[in-house]
């Protein structure tokens, strides 16, 4: 009986020797991504891509686990990033407009009509004016692995068509924390108002404000449109979503596996870009399940005066961004 006793304690003994570390180094390590939108969106589509890219070049060595609309900071979307640059959320996807709150250069993209079509902002944003914009944000404190894309912002309105400057006057807007787009729009005449996300469709539908600017994908995951008579689709302002993981997790990642995390976030943010321009065409055909006036586009002479009444923002922003920012995305004072 003594014997089989210690053949059963030598046994536990390898096995604790041996299978232990198997066990252990199967086990995955949870990493936090956090997006500022529904799962419904473009960008969660991103995010998931990211996961499933880490889980299997990693062999689950990582599993990362999502929460969108911001769910770790009670929906404060600056106070996520917040949580990016301290290490408490390891990966971060956030637009340029509330981005702007903490690096005020990465705003930029977003200037009216700086980058009126597609094929200016590919040419830009995988060119110099992309690089630019990663290190303005790797400048305060995280590390940006790639740029997805927000979209064409539109804005939608209870009160009139938007066609021209004066159809926006005095017109109570809502718009996100950037100054820029609140600067702006008192140029066009409209009043801006700033406040959070979650409490814009009430406010649509309680009158608080009358109107408010968001992508097409946006528009529709957040429900917006059931509350709003008209819709100008005007392409004014161009908006990427920087995707960046903290310093910490950065610092702790081996020299492969920062290989692996970057190639992951350029083809997750890649295929966030295409399913987003996808999307954004069938949304164009889905306007017409609302009741709700559309303007396709606005017309040239108009679409000059915006511009006009625009133009000074380019000059309040000069000295504070510097020129050569500016060159590197096309503009010329």
């Amino acid at each position: 009986m003594r014997k089989i006793s210690l053949k059963v304690a030598i046994f536990l003994l390898m096995l604790s020797l041996i299978g232990a570390p198997s066990l252990a180094a199967a086990k995955s390590i949870e990493l936090k991504l956090s997006h500022a939108t529904p799962r419904s969106s473009t960008w969660h589509q991103g995010a998931e891509k990211f996961a499933n890219i880490i889980k299997e070049k990693t062999s689950a060595k990582y599993d990362i686990k999502i929460y969108p609309s911001d769910e770790l900071s009670g929906g404060n979307q600056v106070a996520g990033i917040e949580l990016l640059q301290t290490g408490v959320t390891d990966i971060h996807m956030q637009d340029a407009l509330v981005w702007s709150a903490i690096a005020k250069k990465s705003i930029l993209p977003c200037f009216p009509w700086l980058l009126p079509s597609y094929k200016d902002v590919d040419k830009v944003m995988q060119g110099e004016g992309g690089k630019a914009l990663k290190k303005v944000i790797s400048d305060v404190g995280v590390i940006c692995l790639a740029i997805g894309e927000n979209g064409y912002r539109q804005v939608v309105n209870n009160r009139n068509p938007i066609r021209k400057p004066s159809d926006m006057k005095g017109l109570k807007m809502r718009v996100p924390g950037s100054n820029v787009h609140v600067n702006l729009l008192k140029y066009i005449g409209a009043d801006p108002i700033t406040m959070n996300q979650s409490e814009v469709y009430t406010s649509l539908q309680q009158g608080t404000i009358d109107a408010c600017e968001n992508t097409l994908d946006l528009l529709f995951t957040q429900n917006t449109l059931e509350v709003v008579k008209y819709i100008s689709l005007w392409n004014y302002s161009y908006d990427p979503i920087y995707f960046s993981v903290s310093t910490e997790l950065w610092e702790k990642l081996s020299p492969e596996e920062r290989d692996i995390f970057q190639k992951a976030a350029t083809e997750a943010m890649a295929y966030q870009v295409k399913v987003t321009r996808e999307k954004e065409q069938l949304l164009h055909k889905r306007l017409v399940e609302y009741k709700i006036n559309v303007v396709n586009e606005l017309l040239q002479d108009d679409l000059a005066a915006f511009k006009k009444a625009v133009s000074p923002i380019y000059k309040d922003y000069k000295n504070d961004f510097g020129e050569e920012i500016f060159k590197q995305f096309g503009y010329k004072f």
